[in-house]
Order: C-alpha cells, then sequence, then structure tokens
C-alpha cells in the first residue's frame, strides 16, 4: 500500500473545506436594526453617531399631556436629549395629537438651551448640565401657552418668509387658538399655534 505524506493529506483536506463553503454559503445574513441598549461587545463595529430621534443614551425627557390642536383634547408635548453629555447632544421636540398624529418633529443641538441666560462658566460640564436641565424641565411649563394664541391688538408684520397673512389672520380670528412659545438660542423664539384651515402647526411669530 502506498503511503501519503501528512502533509499532503492535510493540504488536500483544507482545500476541500474551502470549496465546499465556497459552493455552499448558509451563514444567516446580517440585519441591521436600531438598537435602544448600549452596546455589551466592543469588538463589533463603532457605533454611528446617535441620532436624536433614537432612544439610545436617551440623557433627559419630559412630557407633558396639553391641550393644542384641539381645544377639547390634550396633544403629547416632548423634548429629549440623547448622545454622551446633555451640552454635546441632540435634543428633538415633539408634539403628537391625541389621535397620534405628528404635528411637529424638531431635531436640534442640545447646546442652543443655552442662551443669554445662561451666564456661568461654559467649560463647566456642572454648570452647563445644571442650566440645561433646568430648561428642559421648564420647556412646557404653563406660562409658554396662550389663548387666544394672537392678541386683538397685535398687527400682521412682514412674516411672510414664515407665515402668510391670510394664514396668520385666520389663527387671530380663532379665539380658542392655543399658542405655544419656546427659545432656541440667544434670540430665536417661536410662537408656534395649529391652523385649521390648513391643518397643520404654523409658526406665526419668529423674533428675539
Amino acid at each position: 500500500m502506498n503511503r501519503i505524506n501528512k502533509p499532503f493529506l492535510v493540504l488536500l483536506t483544507s482545500a476541500s473545506l474551502a470549496m465546499t463553503s465556497c459552493g455552499n454559503d448558509s451563514s444567516p445574513k446580517e440585519i441591521n436594526e436600531v438598537s435602544t441598549e448600549k452596546e455589551i461587545n466592543e469588538t463589533e463595529e463603532p457605533k454611528k453617531p446617535v441620532k436624536a430621534d433614537e432612544e439610545s443614551d436617551l440623557l433627559i425627557e419630559n412630557k407633558v399631556l396639553h391641550a393644542f390642536s384641539n381645544p377639547a383634547k390634550k396633544d403629547e408635548f416632548r423634548i429629549v436629549i440623547t448622545g454622551k453629555s446633555l451640552l454635546k447632544g441632540k435634543a428633538l421636540l415633539t408634539v403628537t395629537s391625541s389621535d397620534g398624529k405628528s404635528l411637529v418633529k424638531e431635531a436640534f443641538d442640545a447646546n442652543y438651551l443655552l442662551g443669554y441666560d445662561f451666564t456661568g462658566n461654559i467649560n463647566s460640564k456642572k454648570e452647563t448640565d445644571a442650566f440645561i436641565t433646568k430648561r428642559i424641565k421648564e420647556f412646557f411649563s404653563e406660562d409658554r401657552f396662550s389663548v387666544p394664541a394672537i392678541e386683538e391688538d397685535v398687527v400682521f408684520e412682514d412674516q411672510s418668509y414664515y407665515i402668510d397673512k391670510e394664514t396668520w389672520e385666520e389663527v387671530k380670528a380663532n379665539k380658542q387658538a392655543i399658542g405655544f412659545y419656546y427659545l432656541l438660542g440667544a434670540e430665536d423664539g417661536r410662537h408656534i399655534a395649529f391652523s385649521k384651515k390648513k391643518g397643520k402647526v404654523v409658526m406665526f411669530y419668529n423674533c428675539c
């Protein structure tokens, strides 16, 4: 009987396995999903930057129910910050109607919650965190809402870059329209209300 050298046998076996593997790939396909939990396995690929609408790395949240698009029902107002820190995170403001319709969805850098009111040390994490936390907690305070949305003595200005006069007058004429005000940065104050005619939320005033 002829003897086969062991190195040659090992080579044949490896080649056979390689051909079998290439011809019958039954490994499961990878499915990309957004995970709401922190990664445990550090050998996996680095995570993509956190988006504001993801629940992963949720740092702070404030949520209230308040009448808005319909005076007889309550919509959900919610603001969250996600990321690695409050100052460098992403903020997401949403308003959802009582029947589940998305009315407002606005993402912005969390540092926009700092403004002229912040007089502390911008390099102090303790001070910036405390200020941003306070802003989040007070974001939906009752004094941010107004009825009617537009007072009787207010006149239309040159605001055509964000609202037309007809829609503005429609909101003003509705004495049950509810306005909501929020501030981004130092001077970007936004006043919004629901337009029945357009069936959506509109900004009726934008100023410092």
